[in-house]
Order: C-alpha cells, then sequence, then structure tokens
C-alpha cells in the first residue's frame, strides 16, 4: 500500500460524513494555551497542576471551566478573562506548527466525505488556525467554535450541531479527537469511529475515553492498520484508514 487515504479503501455509505477537532488534534496549539491558562492561573494565585489541567482544562471552553471549576474565580463574570485568553493565544498565533498529516489528510477525506471542524476555541482562533496555518479552509464544510453552543466539550452539543448542519447520523461519522473531553463529547454524541491523536493526552486515557484507535500524528504511516475490532470497517472485513494497493 503506497499510503494511508481513507477515501479509497471502503464504500461510500460506510461513513457519511468526519469530525475533527482542531487544537492538538490537527494543530499543535496546546503549549499556547497552556500559557494562556497560566496566566489566568497566576493572576489570581492558584497553582495547577499538569493532571488537574488535563482532567479539568484541556480541550473545554474556557468560559465553561471558569464557570465551573471552583476557585477563586468563582462567582465573577468569565467574559473578561475569556477575552484576555483570546488576545493572548491570537498574539502568540505564529507559533503554531501543524501536526503531520494534518492537512493533507483533510485534502484526501474531502475527496469524498464532508468534514467538520468542532473546537472548544472561539471563531477568531479556529479560522486563523484553518485559512493561515492549515490553509485549508476552503474544505471544511461546517466550522462549530464555541460561539455556536451553550454547553462545551464533554457536553456533545458541537457534535451534534454538526452532524445535523451536514446531515448525518453520528453513528455513521468518523471522528478525531486529542484530548478525552472531546472523545467523552463524541461518545455521548453516538460516534464510535474514533481516532485518538496522543499529541497532548495518553492512548491510555484516550482508549478509557472511548477511542477506537489511537495514533501519534495523522500521517499515512501511523494511520495505516488502525482498525478495532467491532467496529463497522472491520465487520466489513476494510480499513477505513488505509487505501488500496
Amino acid at each position: 500500500m503506497k499510503a494511508a487515504d481513507l477515501t479509497g479503501s471502503r464504500d461510500e455509505s460506510a461513513y457519511e460524513a468526519v469530525l475533527m477537532d482542531l487544537d492538538g488534534t490537527l494543530v499543535f496549539s496546546e503549549e499556547v494555551h497552556r500559557r494562556a491558562w497560566q496566566s489566568f492561573f497566576d493572576t489570581w494565585g492558584t497553582v495547577v497542576s499538569d493532571t488537574d489541567y488535563e482532567q479539568h482544562y484541556m480541550g473545554r471552553r474556557p468560559v465553561d471551566v471558569i464557570a465551573g471549576v471552583p476557585g477563586p474565580w468563582t462567582g465573577t463574570d468569565p467574559v473578561t478573562a475569556v477575552n484576555t485568553m483570546t488576545a493572548f493565544t491570537l498574539e502568540h498565533a505564529g507559533s503554531v506548527n501543524v501536526v503531520p498529516g494534518a492537512a493533507a489528510l483533510i485534502e484526501r477525506l474531502r475527496v469524498k466525505y464532508p468534514v467538520s471542524v468542532v473546537t472548544s476555541a472561539g471563531r477568531r482562533w479556529a479560522e486563523h488556525l484553518l485559512e493561515k496555518v492549515l490553509q485549508v479552509r476552503e474544505l471544511i464544510d461546517v466550522v462549530i467554535t464555541s460561539e455556536d453552543i451553550t454547553c462545551g466539550k464533554p457536553s456533545p452539543e458541537g457534535y451534534l450541531k454538526a452532524c445535523a448542519a451536514l446531515r448525518a447520523l453520528p453513528d455513521k461519522c468518523l471522528a478525531f479527537e486529542d484530548s478525552p473531553s472531546g472523545v467523552q463529547a463524541l461518545r455521548s454524541a453516538g460516534v464510535r469511529d474514533i481516532v485518538g491523536v496522543t499529541t497532548t493526552s495518553t492512548a491510555a486515557g484516550l482508549t478509557r475515553a472511548g477511542a477506537r484507535w489511537t495514533v501519534p500524528d495523522l500521517t499515512p504511516q501511523h494511520l495505516r492498520g488502525r482498525v478495532g475490532p467491532g467496529s463497522r470497517a472491520a465487520a466489513q472485513g476494510r480499513n477505513p484508514l488505509e487505501e488500496r494497493a
């Protein structure tokens, strides 16, 4: 086989759409978000461990975290803090790099399937990354950002909105996520075929959350051969992450 290609080895009816997270899944941006959060923690004189950060902050909308995670900020208006963090991330957007294979994978997938990006980030950040960093904005059919939903991940709202916009059934979608909260959101939405990308979380953590496969990046060599027992692809004797020889 020459390269992994989701568009060449299965019936068109096998998937109706592809759902993708953005930060950590398609781009290496978690360091920027972690620094933005650290600036917020420093403002309140709070120390948050990496474990607590991964469990309660990473991959979630800042507005949900500030409103829901107990801390010295409890009861304050999160809007000002969110605006400050957004400005911080945009200022440091130049340090964001593409996850290997991400742009090429989107190009291949879009040949056959509509693609949606569902992110906990704001629209300005998402549009910047898709347009300027990944350079795939014209290939993305639907972009769901924090402004489009009332409850962020692990709520399934964002992914359900994407499925509705694409007119796709969740259990007939293929998805890519890097955080346990994102994987949980997909599972709650009814998505079964989930690829966990281990850029920010461990394979074990993503698997516990519900990922069917885990990969270190989105290059063909790592996507090849990733079919879990019991998946629709396995039942059909096909691999959604490979192309014909």
